[in-house]
């Protein structure tokens, strides 16, 4: 239970503070590689 409650609140601090520029660019990569990933796991099937 305190693992769940540890969760809540650094979702609910991660959430509210602005986000710097290097985390935004990680985020976009990541975001672009899970897309691709996606995208090519979707054309096999």
């Amino acid at each position: 239970m305190s693992s769940l409650t540890t969760l809540v609140i650094g979702i609910f601090i991660g959430w509210n503070l602005p986000q710097p520029p290097w985390a935004r660019e990680v985020q976009d990569t990541a975001a672009k590689i899970f897309r691709s990933t996606i995208k090519s796991v979707a054309r096999r099937l």
